[in-house]
């Protein structure tokens, strides 16, 4: 199994599978994809989901919507809800904030606009050599797994940005992967260095642009 960060939130993995998650990327991902999962509607996720012209796509009933508006095939399309399991690809819920006033203002704060219309969030566990986490935006995810990596979204907030980054680490910490993949730290709007979260975790950081492939649930070095 091999993974890697292709920018903003989006992660490509080999390995039972080939699988993107959130297809927004800023490196291409391998041809041959075999499923994408979306983890929300936000251009930050599903931006360049068009481009990939193979994989079946898994997502919500309304994101799927949205792709097909964008699109691509209904014949690729998986709606799914939490509790479902497509090959090697657990569905769970989903906390990334896309609705209420709170979120609202903030994306206003941070984008000067309005934000994007709320979906439904999802969260994804691949169960492979190594169990993947990926939670989208969600700050805090209470869920009951213990995966072997974690995609942790690292970046700075419009406000609040040290409150936010605690609860963050604390996300992290509940988890207990041994290993994390800092996404979105990358995004232009908030930037964020990741050795602040490698000085303040025990995991691994998987932070760079390459790579990583595991066996047994271990990253291998050679």
């Amino acid at each position: 199994m091999k993974i890697r960060f292709l920018g903003h939130s989006c992660i490509e993995i080999i390995g039972y599978r080939h699988i993107v998650i959130d297809p927004d990327f800023t490196t291409e991902p391998e041809s041959g994809v075999e499923y994408i999962c979306v983890t929300h509607g936000h251009q930050d996720h599903i931006g360049r989901l068009a481009e990939i012209s193979t994989g079946v796509v898994i997502a919500s009933p309304d994101v799927c919507q949205m792709a097909m508006q964008m699109g691509v095939s209904h014949h690729r399309m998986r709606p799914v809800q939490p509790g479902e399991q497509i090959a090697n690809i657990r569905v769970l819920p989903g906390y990334s904030q896309t609705r209420g006033f709170f979120y609202r203002f903030l994306y206003f704060l941070l984008y000067r606009r309005k934000p994007e219309p709320a979906t439904t969030p999802l969260s994804f566990l691949i169960l492979d050599e190594a169990s993947l986490l990926h939670i989208g935006d969600a700050h805090e995810a209470p869920l009951n797994v213990k995966p072997d990596i974690l995609c942790l979204p690292w970046r700075k907030a419009p406000l609040f940005t040290s409150y936010y980054k605690k609860v963050l680490v604390r996300t992290a910490r509940q988890f207990q992967a041994p290993y994390v993949i800092p996404i979105h730290h990358d995004m232009p709007a908030t930037i964020t260095d990741t050795s602040e979260l490698r000085r303040q975790l025990k995991s691994i950081l998987l932070d760079q642009k390459r790579w990583y492939s595991f066996h047994q649930q271990r990253l291998k070095t050679d």
